[in-house]
This record gives C-alpha cells, sequence and structure tokens, in this order.
C-alpha cells in the first residue's frame, strides 16, 4: 500500500502543480475567461485515464495465471524505468517546472490549446499511474485502491497548501525526498519483475536490487551536487 501511496502521491502532484501553474499564470496575465478550458482539458485527462486503467485491467484479469505472471513482470520493469526517469527529474528540478509551464501558457493564444496543454499533462501523468497499478496485480485490491487514493488527495492538499495557502513549501526538498523513496520502490521493482520474467535471476537478486539503489543514489546525489555548484558559481 506504501508503494502504491507514494507513487500516486508523486503522479498527482504533478499533475496538480501542471493544471495549477496554468491556472495561476492566467489570473496573472488576466485570462480568466480562458480557464474553463483548462478545467475542461484536465477533466478529460483524468477521465481517459481511468477509462485506460479499466480497460488494461480487465484484460488482465482475462489472462490465464502464467501469462499474468509475465505481465506483471513486465509491467514491473517498465515501471521501474520509469522511476528511474522520475529520480534524474527530480533531482533536477526546482524552479524549472514552473518556468517552463509559464513559458508554454504564454505561447499558447487559444482556449483549445490551454485544453490540450492541460489535457496531456494530465493524461501523461494518470497514464503513468496505471502502468505502476498494473505491475501490482498480485496484491490486494482494497491495499492498491486505498493507496492510491490516499496520494491523490495528499496531493491535492499538498497542491492547496502550495497555491491558495499562506504556508509555503519547498518542493525542491518534497521532490528530494520522494526520489529517496522512489528508488527503493524501483529497485524492489526491478528484481521482482526480473524474477517473474526470469526464475533463475532469483540467484542474482540481491546484486540486482543493491545495484540499482546504488546506481540511482549516484545519478541522484551527483545531479545535484552538479546543481548547487552551478548555484555557487
Amino acid at each position: 500500500m506504501i508503494s502504491n501511496l507514494v507513487l500516486a502521491f508523486r503522479e498527482s502532484l504533478e499533475a496538480v502543480l501542471i493544471v495549477g501553474i496554468i491556472l495561476t499564470t492566467l489570473t496573472r496575465q488576466n485570462k480568466q475567461g480562458l480557464k474553463p478550458y483548462v478545467i475542461v482539458g484536465a477533466l478529460t485527462g483524468i477521465i481517459i485515464s481511468i477509462l485506460a486503467g479499466a480497460v488494461l485491467f480487465l484484460s488482465a484479469q482475462g489472462l490465464e495465471e502464467e501469462t499474468m505472471e509475465l505481465f506483471e513482470g513486465g509491467m514491473m520493469l517498465v515501471a521501474s524505468g520509469l522511476i528511474a526517469y522520475f529520480v534524474i527529474w527530480m533531482a533536477q528540478q526546482n524552479q524549472n517546472i514552473s518556468a517552463s509551464i509559464t513559458s508554454s501558457v504564454s505561447k499558447t493564444s487559444t482556449g483549445l490549446g490551454l485544453a490540450g496543454l492541460a489535457f496531456l499533462g494530465v493524461f501523461r501523468e494518470g497514464l503513468e499511474l496505471v502502468i505502476f497499478t498494473m505491475a501490482n496485480l498480485s496484491a490486494q485490491a482494497t491495499d492498491i485502491a486505498l493507496g492510491t487514493v490516499s496520494g491523490i488527495v495528499l496531493a491535492v492538499i499538498t497542491g492547496i497548501l502550495i497555491f491558495k495557502s499562506t504556508v509555503k513549501l519547498n518542493l525542491g526538498w518534497i521532490f528530494k525526498g520522494l526520489g529517496l523513496v522512489l528508488i527503493y520502490i524501483g529497485a524492489e521493482l526491478l528484481e521482482e519483475g526480473l524474477i517473474k520474467l526470469i526464475p533463475s535471476a532469483s540467484a542474482i537478486e540481491d546484486l540486482v536490487f543493491f545495484g540499482y539503489i546504488i546506481g540511482a543514489l549516484v545519478i541522484f546525489f551527483k545531479t545535484y551536487r552538479i546543481r548547487l555548484v552551478r548555484k555557487a558559481g
């Protein structure tokens, strides 16, 4: 359940940040009339993500046990790869995400363009969350649901604190903390996925697990150190 919570929180937080930054930018640019397009785009992204998840889940349920093992193992490897990417991405983030989205909003003058921007941001995060869920098909459905819903709710609350509250949260530290937790989850997914696909790989499971963690930590702290050196310079 904890892994589902952390992953759902990470995915949902980025989606909330994308939509929140777009809406905030429109307010600053006195373009409030375009906000409904952003809301529609975000809601469409959520709905299509849910439908995609439902289709994949129902399709997976129809698989035979052996095929299910292979499918889940494949999803675990994909999920561990995504987490490795997230770790690098989060180590680089501070104000970059805000500047990038603000620039995109400034370049987009139509409601449909903003709806598309919100849709793509939300749908991408939703699809990634679906992949993580598919990597845990053998877990209890209640644990998956509880962890996922808790992570989404926590992300929404964090978003409210960031955009509506006087409480100032350091996104850089939030992303770095998430990165460290995700490294452990990614190592577990890689280890379990590899064993599901290649049972004989159990002989090197510790090597795979700790190799992933050490490699990810080196990249994580190296990227962070480079950013500190650049700031100092």
